[in-house]
């Protein structure tokens, strides 16, 4: 009788040992998805950090086309290539405008960039009374 007991709680080792065995093999994927969630999530918020920079930057050049009137001619005078209007230093990111004049629209590219990424926004600006806004947003 002592035999069969001995065998049976070797049988059960076996299936504890199994059951720890899938228990740690799931661990490890829940852990595994949860670190490219988290990672993506991060990515995600670094983007749209830098995609706002980039918005701030195009809204920046129109108060400077409006304060002064060589940054609004240098955009306007954009019509064969892009010319660089501004670079500014938004936290960890910097960023860039550049204008182009397409007919009466003056299209404006913030673009922001840190060491690992990137982001851009496009602002169409029309002219009303002397004074430059945003019509609207490219996307």
């Amino acid at each position: 009788m002592n035999r069969i007991l001995r065998g049976e709680r070797g049988v059960v080792s076996i299936f504890g040992l199994c059951a720890l065995g899938i228990l740690m093999i799931l661990s490890a994927t829940m852990y595994a998805v949860s670190r490219n969630h988290t990672s993506s999530a991060r990515r995600f918020l670094a983007r749209d950090e830098l995609r706002n920079a980039a918005e701030d930057g195009v809204r920046l050049a129109i108060v400077r086309m409006n304060a002064d009137a060589t940054v609004a001619a240098k955009a306007n005078g954009a019509t064969g290539k892009m010319e660089s209007l501004l670079t500014v230093k938004a936290g960890d990111a910097s960023v860039e405008v550049f204008a182009r004049k397409k007919g009466t629209e003056i299209l404006l590219l913030g673009l922001g960039k840190n060491e690992e990424e990137h982001a851009r926004a496009i602002g169409v600006v029309k002219e009303n009374a002397g004074k430059y806004s945003i019509e609207h947003w490219e996307r």
